[in-house]
């Protein structure tokens, strides 16, 4: 602010009276008191009264105009502003009035005017102190019109200033965030790293950090993620940035084949954040991460709790607890669940896997000859799949024997049987590269493992690694081989050690001698029987480095305290190290280390939380009543904690996990009534819903939610809260009541952003209600009015369901249109698209119906629903009997798919064949239903009715009456039965 030495008047007292000085003091006097409304009265009557234009004049209308912009009034300061920056040129006040101006536009979002101003202060004032401000400001206003290049040339200029930019920090986070947008993280890790490292304690500081962590996992950079992903200041975020703070640290933890840091990072979220969009995925990583350390157990309790869910995780989780019990050897259990898996999925792609999985059991069971044996009676399957698993699974076996030649071919063999998945050709390629290396060929080995890696980046992650570096170290490449390297530390302690020794001896080999030491220290420290443990202490003499890690973290905490040193006696020390045991998966150590803080620093900071960690360990550890106890410790101890309501929370919760729902209840609504601010009301709301919904008591569970919004209707949750009243209905079929409770939602909640899915339900429990009319209202209102809803394309489809349902195809095409012209960005367009040409279909309009789906397939030709056009494309052409074309389309299909598609499209096939007379093609195709697609039985049995017919027409009258048998055994009394016994009849 600039204050201004009050000019005299007395050159020119004959033409003003001293009231127009007294008029100019008492404005001054004013604004500096704070008082904008009288000062800017005062300055009009100054203006009035005062006509020579000289700096006087000029100050005073540089603070009228700041007196209207504290006002509020910017329009009206930005005149004034503009007046004296275009009037008075000589004026001190102009760069202030310059720099004043551009703001007030930036702020009223004219970025054009704002800019032409800034630059002006630039060009006229180059060394003004605005300069790297205005560069700022400039940047920013290009970032606000999606301007990234433009934005990013102020931005590294404003960076650049050093001089003068109040808003330095706003400068490099604007600049890496605009860097992350484009897709260029390497320069969005660069400016994010110079905004901590040069401004801390910038507020920005906590937003940035999750940011460069962000940046390193896009560049797979998962070690660098994981160090910034681990700062403290991150649990400054809100709640859902945090809880997505860690589920990107248990990513790269696991990228890393860091599993026990992964578990209890995707532990932490489910724990802490069980509201959390990520709580689904954070428990299939957490049941991989237990898989990956061998804890079958805990595994299959999470994938079980999963596989109750209706998404592909529970699909996924369903499979894989199959495999949990297997690698358990509870093989009769593997079984019941590889059956139930099939009944629930009988279309899965995973249904494949569960044929295969005895030679697997042979195998892991170490006994090599008979598994051989087995494998070798395999090869002589009809299933493609089941012969390149079989002769990968003899490959990997001669490499175990280091017969490297024969595993070599037996790979190779797998390789070239046709139509094998995805993952059992990678791992052939996999033992095909492992056995190119130790044969020499380096080259060929490389080609193979980036095969492996294009296909699928996560497959066997740490040994594809391990052998990219090996390759790469055996060519001298020591560079790759380090990155490499550090990518195959993992699970497999065999490759542990190999990957850390090679990263040793690449940091040796290339003369980097300290980070050489420190390697070849941890490979001493981690595998101390190895047998090239004496030679890495031979390099070790030849190399020093010491580097920070967390492995070592306890040890050197040990070795403070085994010292007697000061530190010893520091609690934040002490609670370092008892976080450190904790981590390191030593908990009872971690506990009677919290313990001790708590006896030895009872008034110390980390006293409570040090209790409150233990609580919370038993809680996890599902030792529930001891989790209780230490929690209400907590109230005799420490009654003013800001912890109590979360600790009345958790004893709720444990007590409702051990089925104590009336105690649960007691102490959710503790929170609710001793702490109606806080932050845990929610969860103690949504405890209660789930405690009356676990006691089968409906009416109770909607009467408090009745009750709780009545009573605290202003809460910012309400709704949310409200909501559940009519999901709970919904999920209990009642719709008429969920009908009731969604428009009492949308009535009661207006302006909630979530009345566009009370109208969406509404619709859905009116149209399960088969009230049309009234579902088609409320799905009309979401597409018309909430455009920005994942509900509206939802609404498109399910409208259009309806008016096709009762054959009203003018307003189903209508309504397909609308949604394809108005959500042009929807990721359901294609099935938009799909469902207006299935509706041209209805209405025989067959040459439209075409042109819908052909646009659909060459527009979005990954899609699912691109290959449901490419099917009925090829219907199209099979009813015309353009034959060529309906061959192209569904022959397609039938070898690229491995679902009911695939099995649909491979029917037709062969039917195809069947009306061109091509009797033995089509019996070729139709077998290959039978082989290839098994688990869809609908396209099997037509497919063995067909089979029949094409026997009929070679005159192979015994084949034929096999088929029509068959499917009569297996279907009499069906439609399928009839039609089979009808055929049996005219054959005889």
């Amino acid at each position: 602010m600039k204050y201004i030495i009050l000019l005299t008047f007395s050159f020119c007292t004959f033409l003003h009276p001293q009231t127009v000085s007294d008029k100019y003091s008492s404005a001054m006097t004013a604004f500096h008191s704070g008082q904008f409304a009288e000062a800017s009265v005062l300055f009009e009557e100054f203006f009035d009264e005062y006509k020579i234009v000289d700096e006087t004049f000029a100050s005073a209308k540089y603070y009228s105009a700041e007196s209207l912009l504290k006002l509020g009034r910017k329009n009206e300061a930005a005149v004034t502003f503009a007046y004296l920056v275009d009037n008075f040129y000589w004026t001190n006040f102009r760069v202030d009035a310059l720099y004043n101006l551009g703001l007030i536009y930036f702020n009223l979002k004219k970025y054009d005017d704002s800019r032409t101003r800034f630059k002006q202060l630039l060009n006229e004032y180059p060394e003004s102190q605005f300069t790297g401000s205005a560069l700022y400001w400039i940047g920013e206003s290009y970032t606000a019109e999606g301007k990234t290049d433009e934005a990013i040339k102020f931005l590294e200029e404003a960076v650049n200033d050093k001089r003068n930019n109040r808003f330095a920090d706003y400068s490099l986070y604007t600049l890496a965030n605009t860097y992350e947008q484009k897709g260029d993280y390497q320069n969005a890790v660069k400016y994010y790293d110079q905004l901590l490292s040069y401004h801390p304690n910038s507020k920005l500081a906590p937003v940035a950090q999750i940011r460069i962590g962000m940046s390193y996992f896009k560049l797979k950079d998962y070690q660098s993620s994981i160090l910034e992903l681990n700062n403290p200041i991150l649990k400054t975020l809100p709640e859902d940035l945090y809880s997505e703070s860690l589920y990107l640290l248990a990513n790269s933890y696991y990228r890393v084949q860091e599993f026990p840091n992964a578990e209890k990072t995707y532990s932490e979220i489910i724990e802490k954040f069980p509201s959390s969009k990520f709580f689904r995925s954070a428990n299939y990583g957490l049941a991989w991460s237990m898989f990956q350390q061998k804890k079958y157990n805990e595994a299959f309790r999470v994938f079980d709790f999963l596989s109750q869910g209706a998404d592909s995780i529970a699909e996924k989780s369903f499979y894989w607890k199959g495999e949990c019990k297997r690698y358990l050897g509870k093989n009769s259990e593997a079984f019941e669940i590889y059956k139930s898996f099939i009944d629930r999925y009988p279309r899965s792609p995973l249904v494949q896997e569960v044929q295969y999985q005895m030679g697997v059991l042979y195998y892991t069971a170490n006994n090599p000859d008979l598994a051989a044996r087995y494998l070798l009676a395999a090869n002589s399957s009809e299933s493609f799949e089941v012969r390149a698993k079989a002769l990968t699974m003899l490959g990997e076996i001669e490499l175990n024997k280091k017969q490297f030649k024969s595993a070599s071919n037996f790979f190779e063999s797998a390789l070239e049987v046709s139509s094998a998945s995805e993952e059992t050709r990678n791992r052939a390629k996999l033992g095909l590269a492992i056995a190119k290396h130790h044969l020499g060929d380096y080259k060929n080995s490389l080609k193979l493992l980036s095969e492996i890696e294009a296909s699928d980046a996560s497959f066997e992650n740490q040994k594809v690694n391990f052998y990219f570096a090996e390759n790469y170290f055996a060519e001298g490449k020591y560079k790759e081989a380090l990155n490499r390297y550090t990518y195959a530390e993992g699970k497999d302690e065999k490759f542990n050690a190999m990957s850390v020794y090679g990263k040793a001896y690449c940091y040796f080999n290339s003369g980097d001698y300290e980070n050489a030491s420190a390697v070849f220290s941890e490979f001493i420290r981690k595998f101390k029987n190895d047998t090239r443990i004496d030679d890495a202490r031979l390099r070790l003499a030849d190399s020093y480095f010491g580097s920070k890690n967390f492995e070592a973290a306890s040890k050197i905490y040990e070795d403070i305290f085994k010292s007697g040193a000061r530190d010893s006696d520091n609690p934040y020390t002490r609670y370092q190290y008892a976080q450190a045991l904790y981590k390191s998966g030593k908990t009872e150590q971690a506990i009677q280390e919290f313990n001790n803080i708590q006896l030895k620093f009872p008034n110390s900071e980390y006293a409570e939380g040090s209790l409150f960690t233990v609580g919370w360990i038993y809680f996890q550890r599902g030792s529930y009543n001891e989790a209780i106890n230490k929690y209400r410790e907590m109230f005799v101890k420490y009654p003013n904690s800001s912890l109590i309501p979360m600790i009345y929370y958790s004893i709720g919760d444990a007590y409702f996990n051990m089925g104590k729902y009336d105690s649960a209840l007691v102490n959710y609504e503790k929170v609710i009534a001793q702490y109606p601010n806080s932050p845990n009301v929610f969860d103690a709301v949504t405890g209660i819903q789930y405690t009356y919904l676990a006691k089968d008591q409906i009416d109770k569970a909607v009467q408090f939610i009745d009750n709780f919004v009545n009573r605290n209707p202003n809460l910012s949750f309400s709704d949310q809260v409200f909501f559940k009243k009519g999901e709970i209905y919904y999920s209990q079929g009642d719709y008429e009541k969920s009908k009731i409770a969604f428009k009492e939602f949308i009535v009661r909640y207006t302006n909630s952003k979530l009345v566009p899915d009370a109208y969406y339900w509404l619709g859905k429990s009116a149209q399960n209600l088969n009230q049309n009319e009234e579902a088609i209202i409320s799905f009309e209102k979401v597409f018309r009015d909430y455009r920005t809803s994942e509900f509206a394309a939802s609404s498109v489809l399910e409208m259009g369901a309806v008016y096709r349902n009762i054959k009203d195809y003018v307003n189903a095409l209508r309504i397909y249109d609308a949604g394809i012209k108005e959500l042009p960005k929807s990721s359901k367009l294609p099935e938009m698209l799909f469902n207006k040409g299935l509706t041209l279909i209805e209405m025989q309009k067959i040459q439209e119906a075409y042109q819908v789906f052909d646009n659909l397939a060459t527009t979005y030709p990954e899609n699912i629903f691109a290959d449901k056009a490419r099917l009925e494309l090829g219907l199209i052409e099979l009813s015309a009997s353009r034959y060529e074309n309906a061959d192209m389309y569904l022959s397609y299909l039938g070898k690229a798919r491995t679902d009911d598609i695939g099995a649909k499209a491979q029917y037709y096939y062969g039917l195809s064949l069947f009306e061109q007379k091509k009797y033995n093609d089509a019996i070729t195709a139709l077998l290959r239903v039978r082989n290839f697609f098994s688990r869809y039985e609908e396209w099997v049995t037509r497919s063995f009715l067909l089979l029949g017919d094409c026997y009929v027409k070679i005159n192979d009258k015994r084949s034929a009456e096999e088929m029509y048998r068959a499917v009569l055994a297996k279907y009499a009394g069906t439609s399928f039965g009839k039609e089979a016994q009808e055929k049996l009849r005219k054959l005889r």
